[in-house]
This record gives structure tokens, C-alpha cells and sequence, in this order.
């Protein structure tokens, strides 16, 4: 009895100097941590970018603007107060005339060696750290992704009651209608879409197709409606682009994304392999997307073409109906924010080589703002990649940049949110297209 009672003590004794230590270092920790997001999330502008003109500038402010992916979440920054650092927030979106925004949830990012050729579920984690330095969960995987939806949400009730820019969580068709007439009417508001980006805890050893169903139907009640299997690492769901066996789709694979879809979430192939793009794109009736990607063809470095998508992945891609966001950071598009024109053109012209009537209605933007990326456009300036569509080589009509910008993203969610169908799309979001009318 004695002897329990001094292991007893002692423990106590541990986990109170663990605490006072933790206590006395948390606002060190804190401090590194947003040193760390300061130095992951620069800007890299492009000092070749177009300058918008008075005209430029008018169709920006007139346009639905969308965005498929950001990181935000990931960093301890108050979703509603202009940070001097990183990329994006509610008043830098605002200003930007962002209409709708993907907010995704990064949960693991294991170290990319140097060494190796591809990045690796096994490698150390550095978002553990991370995430221990913010004070926030660094445990569980799913645990963590919940504490990320909970900023969210917390920050989209405390906008409705300040000064600023209403944040809105769009979770439904009817919502999304809701948004649109609202931009119309004139009011600040922004509508949010939660996202996973990798749904690593999903799956494998331990789980059935009923278990992973659940979790999916979990995730849903939780306001998630995009859903990326993989990340950059293979996982008991998906092979990714970067990952060191890039297979195809599980069978947990096909159980997540087939209940994504009758759920009413959006799946996201971004970093996903080859062969589960051809595996999804074949099991999904839905429309999909690949929401922040570049394309291999004219890929110069410092561009990846192993993270970016080949001929024959955007085939696979326009033949299920899906949009593709084009980023716009250097490993993405390469060293030139021009490339971003490029990519777009080279996606409209695979898809008017197979005769897709609106081949541009495939395109989109992905810009993945604080994703640990160094963007070419601010922000705050994507009036600059509404002038780089205009201008360049192979310019896009008002029509077809008003798509790219908004209406195509608008397009794809009004048609797989609950309650949403082609039709809705339609009649919701084609007119988010139609050119300004002449003076």
C-alpha cells in the first residue's frame, strides 16, 4: 500500500512540474510558433505581374470571386483580425472581393527529406510540434482536424456580431443561394467551406466499410462538404502524387469518397495518385475537384511535375465533370506568374480536343494561401490575376474569366451540396458569368 502510495505521489509530483513548466514556457513556445508560420508563408511576388487598369479593376469588383483551397486554419491566427503575417484572413479575403472560400484542414505533414524520392506516412511529423507550440490538440489526428472545424465555426458566429466582414458556413445548396443574393444585395459576407485535406485516421487495420460510412457521416454532421482522401503521404485510403507506393484507391478508399458523395460533400483529388484518380473518376457520379494543382506540361523549375497533373489526369478529370484550381506559387505553375495563364489554357485546350462545348467551365482557382507556399499574388490583389487572364498570349473573354474566378467553383458546389443539382447550378451560377452590361 505504501508503495502505491509513493508511486502515486510521485506521478502527481511529475505532472505538476510538467504543467508549471509548460506554463512558464507556453508564450515561448507560442512565439516560435508564429515565427515558424512568418517564415512558411511569405509572399513571392512576381515583380513581372500585369498592373490592373481602371476596367481591370471594375470587373474584379463586379465578379463572384472563389477560391478552392486554403491552409488557414492550420495557423494560430484570429480568422477575423488582419495579421501582419501569412497569407489570408476575413479582412485580406474582403478586400481581395473573395465571395466564397474552401477552408481546409491539414492534420500530419511528415518531413520531406532531401534524400528521398517521395514523402513518407513514417517520417516525423511536423505538425505535432507545431501544433504543441500553439497550445492547440497534438494528439489524435481526427482530434485535431475537430479542434480546426471549431475555429472556424467559433469565428463564424463572432463575425455576425462585429464590425467586419460577416464569415458564413456554407453547408447547403440553399445556403450557397442565400450567399449569392446577398453579394448581390450589396452585404459583407464571406461564405466558408470546411474541407479535409487527407483523411489519414480513416481506414485500415481495425475499421470496416460500415465503420468508415460512420466516420464519413461524422464528418459531415460536423459542416464538412470537400473531402481529400490523401495529402502528400499514402494513407489506408489513397496512393498521393508524392507518396512512396502511389496506389490506387482501397476498398476504405471507395467506401469514404462513395459516402462523401451521397452525402453531399465535394471530393477533392488533389495530391492524389494517378491510378486512384483514374480509380475515382470511374466510381464517382458526381462532379469532382482537384482544388489547388498545376499542370506537368511546361512544367520548369521550380515547378514539381510529380505533384501536378499529367495530359492524361485532366482527361480523366473533364470526363467526370470536375474543376480544377490552378494555383499560382512556384511549384506550382513555375517561375512566372504568366504560367498561371498558360496552365488554364492548357487545360481549355485538352478539353476542346474532346469537344467539350465550354471547355474553360473546367477551370478554377486553387490559390492554397498559407499552405507553406510562397504565392506570386497577394491576397488582397487578385484584381492582378483577373488582369493576367485578360492580357498575355492567349487572353480569356470576360465571360470565361468571370468563370474561372467564381462561377465555375459557384457551378460545382450548387451541384453536390445537399439540396443542389445541375439545374440549380444552372440557373444559380451561370448568370455569375454573364459579361457586365455595356454603358
Amino acid at each position: 500500500m505504501r508503495q502505491h502510495t509513493v508511486i502515486i505521489a510521485v506521478c502527481l509530483a511529475l505532472v505538476t512540474l510538467g504543467y508549471v513548466v509548460y506554463t512558464q514556457y507556453a508564450a515561448g513556445l507560442y512565439y516560435l510558433a508564429g515565427q515558424y508560420d512568418r517564415m512558411m508563408n511569405p509572399y513571392g511576388i512576381d515583380a513581372d505581374a500585369p498592373e490592373p487598369d481602371a476596367t481591370d479593376r471594375a470587373l474584379h469588383a463586379d465578379m463572384f470571386v472563389a477560391d478552392l483551397h486554403i491552409d488557414t486554419l492550420k495557423w494560430e491566427r484570429d480568422l477575423l483580425e488582419r495579421s501582419v503575417f501569412g497569407h489570408a484572413d476575413v479582412p485580406r479575403l474582403d478586400e481581395g472581393n473573395v465571395a466564397l472560400q474552401v477552408f481546409t484542414i491539414v492534420t500530419r505533414s511528415p518531413i520531406n527529406w532531401p534524400w528521398m524520392d517521395c514523402v513518407s506516412g513514417r517520417s516525423p511529423d511536423t505538425n505535432t510540434a507545431l501544433f504543441f507550440m500553439q497550445g492547440r490538440p497534438a494528439g489524435p489526428l481526427r482530434e485535431r482536424a475537430m479542434y480546426q472545424i471549431n475555429r472556424f465555426k467559433d469565428a463564424a458566429e463572432r463575425s455576425r456580431a462585429g464590425p467586419g466582414p460577416e464569415l458564413r458556413l456554407i453547408e447547403t445548396a440553399a445556403d450557397l443561394e442565400h450567399l449569392v443574393a446577398d453579394r448581390a444585395a450589396g452585404k459583407a459576407v464571406i461564405g466558408g467551406i470546411i474541407g479535409i485535406e487527407g483523411g489519414h485516421w480513416i481506414g485500415g487495420p481495425g475499421w470496416d466499410s460500415a465503420a468508415v460510412r460512420r466516420e464519413m457521416a461524422a464528418l459531415h454532421d460536423a459542416g464538412v462538404r470537400l473531402f481529400a482522401p490523401v495529402h502528400r503521404f499514402d494513407n489506408h485510403l489513397a496512393g498521393s502524387n508524392e507518396g512512396c507506393e502511389r496506389h490506387g484507391l482501397t476498398q476504405h478508399g471507395h467506401d469514404a469518397i462513395g459516402a462523401a458523395q451521397e452525402l453531399g460533400m465535394v471530393v477533392d483529388l488533389a495530391h492524389i495518385s494517378g491510378a486512384a484518380l483514374r480509380d475515382a473518376t470511374a466510381y464517382l457520379d458526381d462532379p469532382v475537384t482537384v482544388s489547388h494543382t498545376g499542370v506537368r506540361a511546361g512544367c520548369e523549375a521550380p515547378c514539381r511535375p510529380d505533384r501536378n497533373l499529367s495530359d492524361d489526369d485532366i482527361r480523366h478529370l473533364i470526363d467526370a465533370d470536375g474543376v480544377i484550381g490552378i494555383g499560382f506559387w512556384p511549384q506550382a505553375i513555375g517561375p512566372s506568374v504568366w504560367r498561371v495563364q498558360a496552365a488554364m489554357q492548357h487545360i481549355t485546350a485538352i478539353a476542346e480536343d474532346m469537344g467539350v462545348a465550354e471547355p474553360t467551365r473546367h477551370v478554377a482557382i486553387g490559390s492554397d494561401y498559407d499552405g507553406s507556399v510562397t504565392p506570386m499574388i497577394e491576397v488582397t490583389h487578385l484584381d492582378v490575376l483577373t488582369t493576367l487572364l485578360r492580357r498575355g498570349p492567349q487572353p480569356f473573354s470576360e465571360q470565361q474569366v468571370r468563370g474561372i474566378m467564381g462561377a465555375n467553383t459557384c457551378r460545382l458546389f450548387a451541384t453536390v451540396l445537399p439540396g443542389g443539382d445541375g439545374a440549380l447550378a444552372a440557373d444559380l451560377c451561370d448568370p455569375l458569368a454573364e459579361p457586365m452590361p455595356a454603358d
